[in-house]
């Protein structure tokens, strides 16, 4: 009898904790401000169904980070109920070093139109990554969140024709109208 009552315990052990890793990561509540200086409280603040924000965690990151929002503006052209973010996540810092890295932003991005949708998140790292199943910081990370902060999907690195496809796929799958793929690169003749 105790063997059988051993062994239903471990059953429904395993059974609640398989629900809850097929249960999608939630974003964690984090309050700061834009770069343009409004104050946001994620996901509360979320404006869309369907939001895109993607995540660096190094400036070295940059250039994938100006590619994807590159293509991120093009999918926001084509279907205006999309809404997208970009998020450096920095450790917790002082009052002055986050003042200071976000002037730098400030003046790294001249284009004042994307400073109310990038947000510099000071958070503990380690629980931030762990709470949305981030393995590695060295390379960017794009989330498509539902309105609540339920990660739907994700990509990682820069944007290659399969990460695309995935994140087309994962929004059409989200209620977005389809997205049209980018023409193939023309090549010149030699």
């Amino acid at each position: 009898m105790r063997s059988l009552i051993a062994r239903l315990v471990l059953l429904a052990l395993i059974s609640v904790t398989a629900v809850r890793a097929a249960e999608p990561p939630v974003f964690p509540t984090v309050s700061f401000y834009t770069l343009s200086k409004q104050h946001v409280t994620l996901p509360a603040d979320l404006h869309g169904d369907r939001n895109l924000l993607l995540l660096y965690f190094e400036l070295t990151q940059q250039a994938d980070v100006d590619n994807w929002n590159g293509i991120l503006d093009r999918w926001r052209a084509s279907d205006p109920s999309l809404t997208s973010y970009t998020s450096l996540v920095s450790s917790q810092k002082n009052f002055l070093s986050r003042w200071w890295q976000n002037a730098s932003m400030r003046s790294a991005s001249p284009d004042r139109s994307h400073w109310p949708t990038t947000l510099p998140l000071y958070v503990d790292k380690h629980a931030f990554d762990h709470r949305l199943a981030i393995p590695s910081e060295k390379q960017v990370v794009l989330l498509l969140l539902d309105r609540k902060g339920h990660v739907l999907s994700r990509v990682s690195g820069p944007p290659t024709d399969s990460s695309l496809a995935a994140m087309r796929n994962a929004l059409h799958a989200a209620g977005a109208p389809p997205i049209p793929a980018p023409p193939p690169a023309r090549t010149q003749p030699h």
